[in-house]
């Protein structure tokens, strides 16, 4: 093998592809067209994630592969479809939506509760390594996001894989961010994650590469409670990303636990208490988990909202508004919710639907707002100053804003720091459409598609009754706390 000859090791369909034919000086059209003749995947049709250049210009076709960041044992993915997969799916009428998943048994829902399964939790919480992006803020709930058909279509042939985004993707961070802070849990490797969510921009390419190098450096099983080798100040700051979100933490498969299912066997799960007990301001009161497949959040079904799967974006694109429809549910519990659990994120829609007239004066208010920033653009043409609290034990984060010794975090004024703002809190009873206030009877039932009790208002002028909320009756979390606080005395 001369010095020149580059050795690629992609994965393609859980498959591994090995390229060895290709020298420095070809480029990433020549590598398409051999991995065509591999794969029968059309080089229009090819995404290829992991690929980034020395300074950090956009990989396109004449890219030559000297040009590349290719180190020994890089990984990469090939994305796409063959013509016959194509053509088969755009053959096909419309369908409900096929996912990973399956509907919960009544034994199920009781799985939280197994002690095995408990202990499971515990040990994960122990083994817990932090992958921190940026600081933590005070007060913040906590958003839990899945990737994969949950806010990108990782399968879908497409020239660029922000056409793979699910629609209104960033508009949907940037106004969770008010509110939340945001964390990724993928169920697969880190390599993966970071490189989706730097193809998609949501974290900037280059945090994406010092990121993966440190976590090669730490290594994936590495149990440390101490997150400073990850986060420390890389003075990462890049004029060409000025969003305005951050993620905040990033969890993946290894810090999944496995659960025996009555009729689907052994399946991996995603426990939050894992984040709960090692980063205490979250917890089941302040916390929400968006995923598509709804036995990952099994051990906390009380926090969990079963979204609808987005594929075939192609197709779909055009027609899918669910992050508009779910970021009103979002901004609506984050103003008028002090305990999630008491929730039934079942019926988000209908909790939408009920506070719509209080979600009209925080849309008015929110526009208001964004006519300040633009405002405060044109008369000065300086960038925006928005008050942010920070914790004076916070630590120092691969990305961050730039703050000052006064706290105030300087937001560059682009259209999308206008919604950085939080609106104000407007009270749901000056607002509430309900008739009155007055007590009435109330019956409980059992609901074991979400493992909760619902508590249903029999009140008969009020059809569109409280379902949502709930009372928790999942005593999960406070076993695996006492199950760690055993272990600690043991």
């Amino acid at each position: 093998m001369s010095d020149t000859t580059v050795h690629l090791q992609l994965k393609y369909n859980g498959q591994p592809i090995i390229i060895d034919c290709l020298s420095r000086e070809h480029n990433v059209s020549d590598l398409k067209e051999e991995l065509f003749k591999l794969t029968r995947v059309l080089p229009k049709n090819q995404k290829i994630l992991g690929l980034w250049t020395t300074n950090n210009d956009p990989v396109v076709d004449s890219t030559t592969l000297s040009c590349l960041v290719l180190k020994p044992g890089t990984k990469l993915m090939l994305i796409g479809s063959t013509q016959e997969e194509i053509l088969k799916v755009n053959s096909t009428e419309d369908s409900p939506d096929v996912v990973d998943d399956f509907d919960l048994k009544e034994e199920d829902i009781q799985l939280c509760n197994v002690t095995e399964n408990i202990e499971k939790v515990a040990r994960r919480c122990k083994a817990y390594r932090p992958r921190k992006l940026s600081e933590f803020r005070d007060g913040k709930k906590l958003l839990v996001l899945d990737i994969d058909y949950t806010i990108f279509d990782h399968l879908t042939p497409a020239e660029s894989v922000h056409q793979l985004a699910r629609p209104h993707l960033i508009e949907f961070l940037t106004r969770a961010y008010v509110h939340y802070d945001i964390a990724i849990w993928s169920a697969t490797s880190m390599t993966w994650i970071l490189a989706k969510l730097g193809q998609l921009g949501i974290i900037p390419l280059h945090v994406a590469k010092t990121f993966q190098h440190r976590n090669n450096i730490t290594g994936s099983t590495s149990s440390t409670n101490d997150d400073s080798l990850l986060s420390e100040d890389l003075n990462a700051s890049d004029d060409q990303y000025n969003k305005s979100f951050r993620i905040a933490l990033i969890l993946d498969s290894s810090d999944m636990i496995s659960v025996k299912f009555t009729e689907h066997g052994i399946k991996e799960v995603k426990p939050l208490a894992v984040i709960w007990n090692n980063h205490p301001q979250w917890g089941p009161h302040n916390t929400i988990m968006f995923d598509d497949v709804r036995r990952n959040f099994i051990m906390n079904p009380q926090s969990g909202l079963r979204i609808r799967s987005y594929r075939d974006a192609h197709v779909n694109c055009s027609r899918d508004h669910e992050l508009l429809r779910l970021i009103k549910y979002l901004e609506l519990i984050a103003v008028n919710e002090q305990d999630f659990t008491q929730l039934n994120h079942n019926h988000w829609d209908r909790y939408v639907h009920k506070h719509r007239k209080q979600w009209e004066a925080l849309k008015i208010k929110r526009k208001k707002q964004s006519k300040l920033c633009q405002d405060n653009e044109t008369r000065n043409n300086q960038p925006f100053v928005v008050q942010s609290s920070t914790s004076s034990s916070s630590q120092s984060s691969i990305y961050a804003s730039t703050i000052n010794s006064n706290n105030v975090v300087s937001v560059p004024v682009i259209s999308s720091s206008c919604t950085v703002h939080e609106p104000m809190e407007v009270s749901s009873s000056s607002l509430s459409s309900s008739p009155n206030n007055n007590t009435t009877n109330t019956t409980t039932t059992s609901s074991f598609t979400s493992g909760q009790k619902r508590v249903h208002d029999k009140n008969p002028d009020d059809n569109d009754d409280d379902n949502n909320h709930c009372v928790d009756t999942n005593p999960t979390y406070n076993m695996i706390k006492d199950n760690l606080n055993k272990g600690d005395e043991d």
